[in-house]
């Protein structure tokens, strides 16, 4: 029991480290240029040579102060990762979003257009006469392909992460006739813990990214307050970074909740006596498996 509580402490103190403190003190870094450079001397490494060496030598000799400087920058570290993290819940939140109403239905007009055109140009696609069927099928899911990078169901939110997760909701109602919004808490009560695991994973990815936009967020306000351009450039590399491994885990946390569905919604069904076909979960066994779900609401 002791060796376990030691490992286990050595993992939760290399976490808060790498989590916390290290982002935090890249920060509190930057924080220090910004308030030693200014905007008026961004990149005068000269001076910020001799402001370094003035408050190294003031520190010499005292290692009272030496001490309280590095508990204050330790927990300057990590009040700014909490600050990240508290950040990341409102940045998913944007990548989600559904209005304002005045900002998100001109977007969502807007992805909607370019995604009924791209499914008209799929769904209309014909053979040509010295196309071969080969041919004609690439061509086909060249077309899906260009359809599904804006959205893989009929977009109903302004961004593209909003429109992955609605259309997991799409897509498994469409072919199952199950309410995903209802289903899933007893879906996940089925499954096996490695498909907990993958989607855990998936979940925690998105957070991680969010989290990255975050400390974006942050060094964006350091620019704002101390003036000091290069922060805006930083903050604005470690939003798009963040955005980027957002998408990237919200394509894969889609895919894995879809994938579940279909792997699982079967034992879904035995667990609540629905009867199918084949071992197959139909659209009537799916409306009577959100009967069930609903409770007439």
């Amino acid at each position: 029991m002791t060796g376990f509580l030691s490992s286990l402490g050595q993992k939760l103190a290399e976490r808060w480290l790498a989590v916390l403190v290290l982002p935090g003190a890249l920060f509190e870094g930057v924080l220090w240029l910004a308030a030693v450079l200014g905007h008026r001397r961004p990149w005068d490494l000269p001076f910020l040579a001799d402001r370094a060496g003035a408050q190294t030598r003031a520190l010499d000799g005292k290692p009272v102060a030496q001490a309280l400087l590095l508990v204050a920058l330790l927990l300057g570290a990590f009040g700014a990762g909490l600050g990240a993290n508290a950040l990341a819940g409102p940045v998913v939140r944007c990548w989600f979003m559904r209005g304002p109403r005045w900002l998100a239905r001109p977007l969502v007009e807007r992805r909607r257009q370019r995604w009924d055109a791209a499914h008209r140009d799929f769904d209309t696609a014909t053979a040509g006469r010295n196309e071969s069927a080969a041919d004609f099928q690439r061509r086909r899911g060249e077309l899906a392909a260009r359809r599904n990078a804006i959205a893989l169901a009929r977009p109903f939110r302004p961004t593209w992460m909003g429109d992955q997760m609605d259309a997991v909701v799409t897509r498994v109602h469409n072919r199952y006739g199950i309410d995903l919004d209802a289903a899933w808490p007893r879906l996940w009560l089925v499954v096996p813990d490695h498909v907990r695991t993958a989607i855990g994973d998936a979940r925690a990815a998105l957070s991680g990214a969010a989290t990255t936009a975050a400390w974006g967020v942050l060094y964006l306000g350091t620019a704002a307050i101390t003036l000091w351009w290069p922060a805006a450039l930083i903050g604005a590399v470690t939003i798009a970074v963040g955005h980027r491994r957002g998408r990237a885990a919200t394509g894969t946390l889609a895919q894995v909740c879809e994938a579940t569905v279909d792997l699982y919604g079967a034992e879904l069904a035995k667990a609540l006596n629905v009867p199918l076909a084949d071992g197959q979960v139909t659209r009537p066994a799916g409306f009577t498996i959100t009967e069930l779900l609903r409770k007439g609401a």
